[in-house]
């Protein structure tokens, strides 16, 4: 296994939010394939191209061996990829937006600012202004949007027992954060947050969730009732408890969920740059359009397979013409993330499809222009699936990739495949590629993961808290000189 940090877990240890350490258990199952003494651990190699240089994903790793991905295909007769995805999708058509010419200050992807409360080194100089702000909007509707509303609002009190850095805790210290907002562009029946991310919303102490339209929510249970989606109505149900807003304690603080609106522009305070206002175009939801007719069928080859795929899925949100205007001192993108290309700049061209951001495979089994299988090379998890699903998902995508690679190893189909490319023999040199054995830059093997990990736990132990996180890589690999 190799990683461009010193440290294992990915997603579980950068990704999950701190007050989730129930989440994190799946960590064990790595200490458990760890104690194999078949398995191997390089951290710090960073395999491939460097990120795209933009304003959130310039980090160029400069702690790490950088070696192209081609440097492993002589060492190994099967690769599977799974870096999952690591950029984040902009708003292109919103001034002002993170990604934009011309960034309003205060508006951060949300990839940014989940990287930043995790303690991600790439995202350790980041420091969100919240002094002076009292009102937040979050873009999206997904779980990672209502992650980043719990930690806006949730007590730093709260946090303070978790793996939340304290540098990170010190800067939630002094928000003033009182509103959250999360908008989407669609309507209540097409949000994809989870009931169980969402219940935790509405248990939040000294927070309180304003109530949403009536004759919205109506529109969106009539919707769900006629398709007897019954996860989707308990969902609807818990997002109908709201406050009327004229009964809210004005001491409290408070969440909001907003629908219809698409961010046209990200309006900075002209003295300081910050964001201080956003202009919204008003939506409608519209069925799809209907595809053309098709010639009549023939005799199906194979059973049909009923779909899950639900009116209140496909409806498209369309902008009706009409703009507002709300006020915002922070705002946080939200609206899904993208993959890397890591081979863009080597000698061998990864399939990759740019427009969707993921590698080019068929059922986990990456394959070329043609839709031939590569033998021996596969994708597991988002950089094959794009960023959907939690985390028991993708660990479910894992096991059957496990099981495909097995059964394409002992099929007898696989050494006359392999006869036709060059790109992975079937009888792979010993040992490790000799830029990884001969490297200035260290290597971080599992003994010395195991001695950062200590460190923080000890670290941690003194603050009361599971883990006090190394922020940087240069603070990591202090610890094993």
């Amino acid at each position: 296994m190799y990683d461009r940090l010193p440290t294992p877990y990915g997603l579980v240890r950068y990704g999950v939010a701190p007050d989730h350490p129930e989440v994190k258990n799946c960590q064990h199952k790595f200490d458990e394939l760890s104690s194999d003494p078949r398995f191997k651990f390089y951290g710090n190699v960073y395999i491939g191209s460097p990120p795209d240089n933009d304003i959130w994903h310039s980090y160029s790793y400069p702690h790490a061996l950088h070696i192209p991905i081609s440097s492993l295909f002589p060492y190994y007769n099967n690769i599977l990829l799974t870096y999952g995805a690591s950029t984040s999708n902009p708003l292109p058509t919103t001034n002002g937006s993170s990604y934009s010419a011309r960034p309003a200050g205060n508006v951060l992807p949300a990839l940014a600012f989940v990287s930043w409360y995790n303690g991600h080194p790439a995202y350790a100089h980041l420091r969100p202004k919240f002094e002076d702000v009292t009102d937040a909007t979050i873009i999206g509707h997904g779980n990672v949007a209502i992650d980043c509303a719990r930690i806006l609002l949730k007590s730093s009190d709260s946090l303070a027992g978790t793996d939340i850095p304290e540098p990170v805790l010190d800067v939630l210290r002094s928000s003033r954060v009182r509103h959250v907002q999360a908008v989407g562009r669609r309507g209540p029946a097409q949000v994809a947050f989870t009931t169980k991310e969402f219940r935790e919303m509405l248990n939040l102490e000294g927070v309180e969730y304003a109530a949403i339209d009536k004759a919205l929510m109506d529109e969106a249970k009539s919707m769900v009732e006629k398709e007897g989606d019954r996860a989707r109505k308990r969902l609807l149900g818990l997002m109908d408890k709201g406050v009327d807003r004229r009964k809210i304690n004005p001491s409290s603080k408070v969440f909001e969920l907003g629908f219809l609106k698409s961010p046209a522009a990200f309006v900075p305070n002209p003295s300081t740059g910050d964001v201080n206002r956003i202009q919204w175009s008003i939506n409608t939801l519209l069925a799809p359009p209907a595809p053309p007719p098709l010639p009549a069928p023939a005799p199906p080859i194979v059973p049909s397979m009923s779909s899950n795929v639900t009116l209140s899925s496909t409806v498209v949100a369309r902008p009706t013409g009409e703009e507002i205007e709300t006020s915002a001192g922070l705002v946080i993108e939200s609206v899904g993330y993208r993959s890397e290309n890591i081979a863009k700049n080597d000698g061998w061209a990864l399939p990759f499809d740019q427009r969707r951001g993921r590698v080019v495979n068929d059922g986990g089994r990456i394959v070329d222009e043609s839709g031939v299988m590569i033998p021996g090379l596969y994708a597991a998890g988002w950089v094959a699936r794009g960023p959907v699903g939690v985390i028991a998902s993708t660990m479910q995508n894992a096991y059957s990739i496990a099981s495909l690679i097995i059964s394409d190893h002992t099929s007898s189909h696989d050494a006359q495949a392999r006869s036709q490319s060059a790109v992975l023999p079937a009888n792979p040199k010993a040992g490790i590629p000799p830029e990884v054995e001969r490297s200035q830059q260290r290597i971080v093997k599992l003994d010395d993961w195991r001695r950062i990990d200590e460190e923080e736990q000890k670290r941690g132990k003194l603050l009361g808290k599971p883990r006090e996180k190394f922020t940087t890589v240069e603070s990591m690999l202090e610890v094993l000189d």
